[in-house]
């Protein structure tokens, strides 16, 4: 008896010590813009557990003129995120959200936060004949693709506007070990797993130059052997029930026993994805907007993109087809 009970606390021990949650906090950086006396929208963090067991985490704010709420939990939860825009002079100000759970991997995980504060004037003149605002000089997202560890990448930083050439450099944080900035790309082989915040300086070759600092992020994961993006059905085909009346169809989104977060797209404004984002496994509801169609058959593409995964992007095409 005395061994049956021993064997069964070492099963319940090692049963406990598999319980291991894992921080997954989305998007990796927020972007504000104030204008006036108006507050901004409120926009929202969201925390997940990817792994076992109770995920308890908090959440803290690097500067007071940043209103978290809930500000701590336990399991997946939506936080709001208000800025106190009396604290802040007309400028480019930045802070971090810093969300962490002591007992879970991936912990913790720094959320950048920036907010661009306009001069408020009493009037403006509208452009002088014949000429233009200048393209303001910017990065057109948040975070990087995400990069499989052992495995090559190479990925632009999506700058635009300004004068190019530009020269970028780090100037907060750090890249995942193996990957290197050089001539606009991050490129190289992760080597280790993980979520990497960190800033880029990029400077244009304007006169006088214009620089800016822009959050980034950067995920490092493993692929399992079996992992693979797998869409089905591989096409669909859909007759409306009649003129005006919307159609729908579920497409489903896996990826073998890893879960990883995709998006998806269309070509064509008559259909609507929802949600247009997740993570696998998932159903993804496709709607033919009829009342936007004209009697006849036409055709659409959903792309899903699973960044790191073989078979992505996978295109299914959508045929729709709308009685007289």
């Amino acid at each position: 008896m005395r061994r049956l009970l021993l064997c069964l606390l070492v099963l319940w021990s090692a049963g406990a010590a598999a319980q291991i949650s894992v921080l997954r906090v989305s998007p990796a950086s927020l972007a504000f813009t104030l204008e006036g006396p108006s507050p901004a929208a409120p926009q929202q963090l969201r925390i997940r557990n990817l792994g076992s067991g109770t995920l308890r985490w908090t959440a803290r704010p690097a500067d007071a003129w940043i209103r978290v709420s809930p500000a701590s939990g336990s399991g997946p939860a939506v936080l709001s995120v208000e800025l106190d825009g009396t604290r802040l002079t007309p400028g480019r100000h930045e802070s971090r959200i810093t969300v962490e759970a002591p007992d879970a991997d991936d912990s913790p995980v720094s959320v950048a936060v920036t907010v661009e504060v306009a001069a408020v004037q009493a009037h403006s003149s509208p452009p002088a004949p014949g000429t233009s605002s200048p393209d303001r000089l910017r990065i057109d997202r948040q975070t990087m693709p995400p990069a499989t560890r052992n495995l090559p990448y190479a990925h632009a930083v999506p700058v635009a506007g300004g004068t190019p050439p530009y020269a970028m450099r780090i100037v907060d944080g750090r890249l995942p070990a193996g990957l290197v900035l050089a001539q606009g790309s991050i490129a190289g082989t992760a080597r280790v797993q993980g979520f990497y915040p960190f800033v880029v300086a990029v400077t244009d070759s304007s006169q006088p130059p214009v620089t800016i600092a822009q959050p980034l992020g950067l995920r490092v994961i493993i692929l399992q052997p079996d992992t693979a993006l797998v869409v089905s059905p591989p096409a669909i085909s859909l007759r409306l029930p009649g003129r005006s009346r919307d159609g729908r169809a579920a497409l489903a989104v896996s990826s073998g026993r890893q879960r990883l977060e995709w998006s998806a797209r269309a070509d064509v404004p008559w259909l609507r994805l929802a949600p247009a984002a997740g993570v696998s496994p998932a159903t993804l509801e496709i709607i033919a907007l009829g009342g936007q169609l004209p009697p006849g058959a036409h055709l659409g593409t959903v792309t899903v993109t699973m960044e790191g995964a073989p078979n992505s992007p996978a295109s299914v095409p959508v045929q729709v087809t709308v009685p007289r």
